[in-house]
C-alpha cells in the first residue's frame, strides 16, 4: 500500500485517518461502516485534519492489539488485511476493508440492533431497522420486490388476472426465454446429468 497515494487525499466515503488506537471504539465502528457499505481503508498514525503522519510506536504491538479487538467486537467475523506501512522514519498501520457478502457487521458490544453502521460521507452513522433490511437483501442478491412475503394471504392473489397473464403468449415464450418455464412433461436433461 502506498501512503503517499493516500494522504494526497481527504477523508470520505473509503478512506479515515486516526491518530493513534487511544479511541478503539470509533476505528471498530470505521470498519464495520467500510465492510456493510463500500469498503475502505482506515490509516492508524496520521491527524485528521492536518495529515501529519504521526507514526504508531511499537506498531507490531498495535497491528496485533488491532487484530485481538476486531476479532473480539465485530460479528459476523470480519478479517481486515492489516498491513504496517514505512514513511520516512515512521510506521503507520493501514487497514483495509473490503464490502463484506456477510453483512450487516455489528459491534458484539451493542447487538445486532443497535451496533450496525454504514459509511455516509466521511461519517459512520448506526443504522437503522430497513437499512439492515436493505444490508440482509444485498446479500440475498435479489431485490424488494422479489421479496416473500410470508404473511400474505391466498384471497390477496387474483387468480383471474394470473391466469389470463400467464396464458398470454408472450408471457409464456418470455418465460421459457428466462428458463423460468418448461413445458409440462418435457425433462431437462442436463440437469440430470
Amino acid at each position: 500500500m502506498r501512503i503517499f497515494e493516500l494522504l494526497k487525499r481527504h477523508e470520505g466515503k473509503t478512506l479515515e485517518y486516526k491518530r493513534d488506537l487511544s479511541s478503539p471504539e470509533s476505528i471498530l465502528k470505521c470498519l464495520v461502516a467500510f465492510a456493510n457499505t463500500g469498503g475502505g481503508i482506515v490509516v492508524i498514525g496520521v491527524e485528521d485534519g492536518s495529515k501529519n503522519v504521526r507514526g504508531v510506536p511499537d506498531v507490531l504491538g498495535a497491528e496485533e492489539k488491532l487484530a485481538n479487538l476486531v476479532s473480539d467486537s465485530i460479528r459476523p467475523r470480519l478479517v481486515p488485511d492489516i498491513e504496517v506501512v514505512p514513511w520516512r522514519n515512521l510506521n503507520v498501520l493501514a487497514v483495509q476493508v473490503y464490502p463484506s457478502n456477510t453483512r450487516p457487521h455489528y459491534l458484539e458490544r451493542l447487538g445486532p440492533q443497535d451496533g450496525v453502521f454504514i459509511r455516509v460521507g466521511s461519517t459512520n452513522r448506526k443504522a437503522d431497522a430497513l437499512q439492515i433490511d436493505e444490508l440482509k437483501r444485498l446479500n440475498w442478491m435479489n431485490s424488494f420486490d422479489e421479496q416473500a412475503i410470508p404473511d400474505l394471504k391466498s384471497e390477496a392473489i387474483d387468480f383471474r388476472a394470473a391466469s389470463e397473464l400467464f396464458a398470454h403468449p408472450t408471457m409464456t415464450e418470455g418465460l421459457k426465454a428466462l428458463f423460468m418455464s418448461v413445458p409440462q412433461g418435457v425433462v431437462d436433461h442436463a440437469e440430470q446429468s
